[in-house]
């Protein structure tokens, strides 16, 4: 069995629910004018591991199982090592400065798999972990300024026939946006939502008139901050940020 198919394999297993004994220590990377960025893999555990790290484009067909066969320009180092117990190892992710836009921010994904030491025991099932961490190219010099990204994400909410209703968000900017916990007058419209730049997304909503959007939105640093905003009819809007935690009916 070749390589590419071994790893592909061990990629399978990493779908059955399993506790990682190591810890990446960080939940996202910026990747800026130094086209250079680290994070740190901590072997929690006292047994040795090996770790297998690559980059994949989102949505490649096998992004989840090993690197993709289009080339990018983009290097993870060391992409294979054995970890011993209680080690920690920088993984560098580098680019070669050029290949991706200059004028918005791109998403790559960097994979790590963690592949335990054979049990001696015979009967106990040896799981390979993949942990997945989003890496976000930002070439220097885009307009605004990211941390103020959530606050210019445009919002619509239109009412249809049959009373039904349908929210809308576009991301006007050069960066990424993370939203979380999207309700419409406290009921979950969406948990998760990660907004390309340019990127349009509407989904339906219940037959309502809203008087509430509430989300959090993640920061560089994986923080989450509140925010939220007062629909006027079907004329866009956007939302505010709140300086304290949100509360029942803020706004």
């Amino acid at each position: 069995m070749n390589l590419k198919r071994w790893l592909a394999l061990l990629g399978l297993c990493a779908m059955v629910p399993a506790q990682a004994t190591v810890s990446l220590l960080g939940t996202r990377l910026i990747l800026g004018a130094g086209n250079e960025v680290s994070i740190e893999a901590h072997n929690r555990s006292d047994q040795e591991v090996l770790l297998q790290a690559w980059l994949a484009l989102p949505g490649s067909s096998d992004e989840a199982a090993v690197a993709s066969d289009r080339p990018l320009p983009f290097v993870v180092t060391p992409a294979l090592l054995r970890l011993p117990g209680l080690g920690r190892q920088q993984l560098r992710v580098l680019y070669q400065g050029q290949g991706m836009p200059t004028d918005r921010e791109s998403l790559v994904h960097l994979y790590v798999l963690e592949i335990p030491q054979r049990s001696e025991a015979g009967q106990q099932l040896s799981i390979a972990v993949r942990q997945r961490i989003n890496v976000f190219h930002r070439p220097p010099g885009l307009p605004g300024d990211p941390a103020l990204a959530p606050v210019a994400l445009r919002w619509s909410l239109s009412h249809e026939v049959a009373g039904r209703a349908r929210l809308q968000v576009s991301n006007p900017t050069a960066f990424h946006v993370a939203l979380l916990d999207l309700q419409l007058d406290g009921r979950a419209v969406r948990d998760y939502l990660l907004l390309a730049p340019g990127q349009r997304f509407d989904w339906p909503t219940p037959p309502h008139v809203a008087r509430q959007l509430t989300f959090k939105a993640l920061t560089d640093y994986g923080g989450r901050r509140d925010y939220c905003a007062q629909p006027t009819g079907q004329a866009a809007f956007s939302a505010r940020l709140l300086d304290t935690p949100l509360m029942a009916g803020d706004c």
